[in-house]
């Protein structure tokens, strides 16, 4: 994946981008959602508004937050995986940006909040107590 790629590619059902203010609470969600539906990519370090540069360089005690969220956030812990994209940001300093590959996995993720989320589109959408409970039928988690 190139800058030129994350700066144009829509968000949908397999890519998110997220701003490296997320808060790691929120940060869950998407990740959630992506474990539970076909897996994707975050693009952090980048406004998903106006697609801007912001770079994590400057954001070490941040980074270190977001980096544990698949750990801290997510039940059961989510197995992403890391890589960084050097960039130019948009006051023209040197940067990177942070892509967090998240599996699609066999189990029902949830949130600390107990909340289980799918990936839909380019949306996290919340699942009812029926839809979470089909889900665990459809990856083999429960049985009739």
């Amino acid at each position: 994946m190139t800058i030129q790629e994350i700066k144009t590619r829509k968000e949908d059902q397999t890519f998110d981008c997220k701003s490296i203010q997320v808060e790691p609470k929120a940060l869950a969600i998407p990740i959630v959602a992506f474990a539970n539906a076909d897996g994707g990519v975050i693009a952090i370090g980048v406004s998903d508004k106006s697609r801007n540069i912001e770079g994590i360089n400057q954001y070490t005690d941040k980074l270190n937050d977001i980096l544990r969220v698949p750990f801290d956030f997510c039940n059961p812990s989510i197995s992403a995986t890391y890589s960084y994209l050097k960039c130019t940001d948009k006051d023209g300093n040197k940067n990177r940006i942070l892509l967090m590959n998240i599996p699609a996995s066999p189990s029902l993720h949830t949130n600390q909040a107990d909340e289980a989320f799918m990936r839909v589109g380019d949306k996290s959408r919340k699942l009812s107590f029926d839809e979470r409970v089909q889900l665990m039928y459809d990856k083999g988690e429960r049985f009739f």
